[in-house]
């Protein structure tokens, strides 16, 4: 608790450091005011000063002693700031007695940034007030938490064992909220951070974080439910008014950078000008005209470490030490922007890094793999994003270089989220994920041309506007591949004892020996001007991948713009619409290394300005309409457009009717919605473009005072006047009365007060708070046009609105105290012959400050100038006045504190399965924007808001069916050529499952069945069986057996040698019985034998057997 505590509270000092910044908790609201009409409750306080007793000390709560100090200098003099201090305030019923420590360590810690070098310089940001405290409630120290500032009042937060207070000083009770100084104390609004939580937290969670609707984040941290798309890289973008797709020069100023590894390897002597070998073909490649777009890739500095840099971590870990490059390199942009030590020539500054080492990287993890560069996409111009990481492998490292500064530039891979390298289209080109023998690494793919020039003409380019001085490294004249020859190519790949093997298709693939002595390539070819030669080709050398004749090139042909296509159809039937033409660079098509179209791609036109009728559906309104059947979070609603403050103009913002949030439904209206409703302007691609007032697009035609388009102000008459009658309370009285017709209507009481402006007809119909009715201030459809109604709290009531009115109006006053007075002017239309051009004359204007184009971190502030009536100071059309005496615009920075802290929301990475339940995940980082194109990372604890996450499941589907084979059976016959056999099975992914074999794809299947041999089998043999019983059972006889002759297979044979036939009969002797037969047996010979007399004959009788059966015969014998 203790650590979580600790690291709220720095999160909340953080936060406070702004005094623009007061609460990361009501960012998403216009007003304190209309955050508190969100809540479900809340408290208003007074809170004291008191001693450590409780005794009251003042009611004065700010911080006075201005203590304020640079970061560079020593720690805090206790003397500068109030390192103690006790307050007392109540609320729900409670009694609060803070104990308060001033945080000495919020400064130091997270306000400075360590420039590049051991020895360098540090660079650290502006002054800080010394108002930001943690503590205590007294006597409970160990189960109460307080970190409040008093920068401008207590602002913070208060923790007890039962629930978390937040506080903040009540806005608007004076003139001046930053110099307030009360008699009786000045009033605080407290509240629970449970009523918080259930009102808006809840209610726009979906909106991720909850300070999304500030201006000026940084246009990466784009999301489609939540952030913008673009935000200007400096002042001057705000008013640039693109209306086409524009193909301009651009100028890369790249820095590259050499680790101690690559000096090692390739020595000082030849380092130079090996990696500015290298740049070349990078630069080659971006110049290719299938690129679709003129980049210049320009080294505008070379840094070669030679050894270990103190805050630059380079090893193995691909993503790591991306990280710490991107830090280190902005580090060096910073520093050049001090202007002491790096002259401010243009040499120093780099629009882009890349970092060049012979670690083999790989992502995820320190170990070698097959990882070969890394980059951050869509971060060029970002200073800690437009970099990257590439491993060495020779000069084929020039393509890991462009591609990797191709993510820069936006492009994916090809393949990945676009047609691109799929089957059916186009091959994958530069941008392929993985180099094979088919991919041409020397052009561009039509995806990879289309996200680069989105990426262009979406503004996120524009320091790449900037052509930069003339002194820059100059490329090697000399082809590369001449100055390193194809087994130099390869030692720089595999190492000093390496060699090209092959000869064939060496400017598609450079095959080289490895350490194994194995012929090997990484698909990548040979450097420009190799050596090579083909069957029809003796003597040739490498050109963008094919082998020409040694010494030639194909003639170089610059592309020029083809006619331009037919205008489209209009985006709208009514109310002004676009169309848009096309032309494309093919007359001729650049080839040869010729240059690319420079100049409009894309044009745009108004069309179908025509009003529409009367009762039609509101277009941005219908837009909203079109999602309330798709459902959001699992609900259905009814949207309608929002229309407040605080959110793109050109994004659909929907209301929920009925509920607290809106959202961005789309990050872009259709082409041709108006930007504002008082407004002719319209959005293109997402962008707010300029419309005249002849609904022209880019149009320069202006309203007179009259509301007459390109008029002399001359058609109207101005009305101005003060109403300050002392009047009874208690009633209305009229104001003044407004003819049909009027234009730029407004009226405004003089001084804040009790009263209220309304509004009616002339036959007494009110339209604003009547019937002692007061309305909520908004926006009111009266008489043909908008009326907007403002009570703003520390300002006065007023009532604006453009015109004409269609109809007379009277303006009222409700008075509830004595009438302070209330100014109203309008113009009248009047009837006038001729132009009224000689009755006045004209002059160039500056027109008031306009508002910062930045709420933080540095804006613009611009006074345009405008053409005005001498008369009555009226604005006309420019052509009224003298061009040639026109001004210059004025312009100066503003709101250059640092923007609070908010979280950086990378792209998902892909899903590491594509079925079955994957993770994915992506980059979650805490920045804050602290110049116009700086950014720095902070701790994650420097973001109030919730964490997004970093990792999710994705691809939860199950798998389908797949083949699963069992294990071969063994080889039949064990000899000769035979087959083996195994089970093949249709089985769910998890196994679980058996399906029958027709879900499984047939033409995926296993084999069931292979040939086998387990050697050559042996020739047929003899195999002879066992003896038979003996023939005789006394004496000798004969035994008898089998002998066959058998194959390997144990059938049989006739192709056993008959020499070496065992025998199948042998003689045998049975043992007599030498017992006498009893004198009491007949002797007789047995069953009559035949053969008794052959046994007689034979002298058998001397076996027990025969003597037996043939007693009688052998009787005697």
């Amino acid at each position: 608790m203790e650590i979580l505590w600790k690291t709220f509270t720095w999160i909340l000092s953080l936060v406070m450091a702004s005094s623009e910044f007061h609460s990361d908790y009501r960012l998403s609201y216009s007003s304190q005011e209309e955050f508190l009409t969100y809540l479900e409750h809340y408290q208003l306080t007074i809170p004291i000063r008191v001693d450590q007793n409780g005794a009251f000390l003042s009611f004065t709560v700010k911080n006075d002693k201005h203590s304020r100090r640079r970061r560079s200098m020593d720690p805090i003099d206790p003397q500068q700031a109030v390192s103690k201090l006790f307050f007392k305030l109540s609320a729900y019923g409670k009694h609060f007695h803070l104990n308060l420590t001033l945080n000495t360590d919020f400064v130091s810690k997270h306000f400075t940034v360590e420039y590049w070098g051991k020895d360098g310089p540090q660079w650290k940001h502006d002054f800080l007030d010394n108002c930001h405290y943690t503590g205590y409630l007294q006597d409970q120290r160990s189960t109460t938490k307080v970190a409040l500032s008093n920068c401008v009042g207590l602002h913070g937060v208060i923790a007890t064992e039962d629930e978390e207070y937040f506080i903040e000083p009540l806005k608007n009770t004076t003139e001046d909220s930053k110099h307030f100084s009360y008699e009786n104390g000045h009033p605080h609004v407290i509240y629970k951070k449970s009523t918080l939580q259930q009102r808006h937290l809840y209610d726009h969670s979906h909106c991720g974080v909850s300070d999304l609707l500030r201006s000026g984040k940084p246009w990466w941290l784009n999301d489609t439910s939540a952030f913008p798309s673009s935000l200007p890289i400096n002042g001057t973008h705000i008013h640039q008014r693109q209306k086409r797709s524009v193909s301009i020069e651009r100028f890369v100023e790249t820095l590259v950078v050499a680790d101690k590894m690559m000096v090692g390897y390739h020595g000082r002597k030849d380092i130079e000008h090996y990696i500015l070998s290298v740049m070349n073909i990078v630069a080659k490649l971006y110049r290719d005209s299938s690129l679709g777009n003129v980049v210049n890739i320009i080294v505008a500095r070379l840094i070669v470490l030679t050894e270990d840099q103190p805050n630059l971590e380079i090893n193995h870990h691909a993503d790591k030490s991306l990280d710490s490059f991107c830090k280190w390199q902005k580090s060096i942009l910073s520093h050049q922007s001090d202007g002491n030590t790096i002259p401010e020539n243009g040499i120093a500054h780099h629009d882009n890094a890349v970092l060049i080492t012979r670690y083999d990287i790989c992502t995820y993890k320190n170990k070698p793999c097959g990882t070969l560069g890394l980059a951050s996409v869509a971060g060029m111009c970002e200073p800690e994003r437009s970099c990257s990481i590439n491993e060495d492998i020779g000069l084929g490292s020039a393509f890991t270089i462009a591609h990797e500064i191709g993510h820069n530039f936006g492009m994916n891979h090809d393949g990945i989220g676009n047609s691109c390298g799929t089957k059916g289209h186009e091959a994958a080109k530069l941008m392929a994920a993985h180099i094979t023998a088919n991919t041409n690494p020397f052009s561009w793919s039509a995806c990879s041309r289309d996200y680069i020039t989105s990426f262009l003409d979406s503004g996120r380019g524009t320091c790449l506007d900037n052509e930069p001085p003339k002194r820059d490294f100059l490329y090697p004249a000399v082809a590369p591949g001449q100055v390193y020859d194809a087994d130099e190519q390869c030692r720089f790949q595999y190492g000093a004892t390496s060699r090209q093997c092959k000869y064939g298709e060496v400017c598609r693939e450079l095959w080289c020996l490895s350490k194994s002595n194995r012929c090997v390539t990484n698909s990548i070819p040979a450097a420009e001007g190799t050596l090579c030669q083909t069957g029809n080709i003796e003597k040739g050398w490498c050109y963008q991948g094919d082998c020409v004749p040694f010494g030639t090139w194909p003639q170089s042909i610059d592309g020029g713009w083809g006619p331009w296509s037919l205008w489209g159809e209009c985006s709208r039937t009514c109310g002004g619409g676009v169309s848009s033409s096309l032309r494309h660079c093919d007359s001729p098509a650049p080839s040869g290394g010729g240059k690319y179209c420079l100049g409009e791609r894309k044009r745009y036109r108004s069309c179908n300005t025509d009003p529409c009728p009367l009762g039609a559906r509101d277009f941005r309104e219908k837009q909203c309409a079109d999602f309330d059947n798709m459902p959001f979070r699992g609900k259905y609603y009814n949207w309608k457009p929002y229309t407040g403050g605080g959110v793109k103009p050109c994004a659909l913002n929907c209301l929920a009717e009925g509920y607290n949030f809106y959202t961005e439904r789309s990050p872009a209206v259709i082409d041709g919605t108006q930007c504002n409703a008082d407004s002719l302007d319209i959005c293109i691609n997402g962008e707010c473009k300029h419309v005249g007032c002849d609904n022209i697009l880019g149009s320069d035609a202006r309203e007179d005072r009259c509301r007459v388009c390109g008029g002399d102000g001359s058609t109207c008459d101005a009305i101005e006047g003060f109403f300050n009658d002392s009047l009874p309370r208690g009633g209305y009285m009229e104001v003044v009365q407004i003819p049909r017709g009027s234009v730029h209507i407004e009226v405004k009481e003089v001084a804040m007060s009790k009263n209220y402006i309304a509004l009616k007809s002339e036959g007494d119909d009110y339209y604003i708070n009547g019937a002692w009715t007061i309305d909520w201030p908004r926006k009111f459809d009266v008489a043909g046009t908008a009326f907007h109604y403002k009570r703003p709290t520390d300002e006065p009531e007023s009532l604006e609105a453009l015109g004409p009115t269609s109809e007379n109006l009277i303006v009222m006053v409700l008075l509830q105290e004595q009438n302070l007075g209330i100014r109203y002017k309008f113009n009248v239309p009047i009837t006038r012959t001729g132009s009224g051009d000689n009755e006045v004359g004209f002059t160039w204007n500056h027109q008031p400050w306009s508002e910062c184009s930045a709420t933080c971190a540095g804006g613009v502030q611009r006074q345009e100038v405008v053409c005005k009536r001498l008369d009555d100071n009226s604005i006309v059309q420019n052509n009224y006045c003298d061009p040639d005496s026109k001004p210059p615009e004025n312009q100066r920075t503003c709101n250059t504190e640092p923007c609070p802290p908010e979280w950086f929301i990378g792209d998902w990475l892909e899903c590491s399965k594509t079925c079955d339940g994957g993770m994915r995940t992506r980059a979650v980082l805490c920045i804050r924007k602290i110049g116009p194109s700086e950014e720095e990372t902070l701790d994650y604890s420097g973001c109030l808001t919730h964490r997004p996450i970093e990792k999710e499941p994705c691809n939860n589907q199950s798998c389908p069916p797949q083949w699963v084979a069992l294990d071969w059976s063994e080889c039949t016959p064990k000899c000769g050529p035979g087959f083996k056999h195994r089970i093949v099975l249709c089985k769910s992914s998890d196994l679980s499952k058996t399906f029958p074999a027709t879900q499984c794809s047939e033409e995926s299947k296993p084999p069931v069945r292979i040939r086998c041999s387990l050697g050559r089998c042996p020739p047929p043999r003899w195999v002879a069986g066992d003896w038979g019983q003996c023939s005789a059972q006394c004496g000798l006889g004969q035994q008898m057996r089998t002998v066959q002759c058998l194959s390997y297979t144990g059938q049989a044979s006739s192709d056993c040698p008959e020499t070496s036939r065992p025998p199948s009969m042998q003689q045998c002797e049975s043992k007599c019985d030498s017992t006498p037969i009893s004198s009491t047996e007949e002797c007789k010979d047995v069953n009559k034998v035949a053969y008794c007399p052959l046994v007689l004959k034979f002298k058998f009788c001397s076996r027990a057997y025969f003597r037996q059966m043939c007693c009688k015969t052998c009787q005697g014998h």
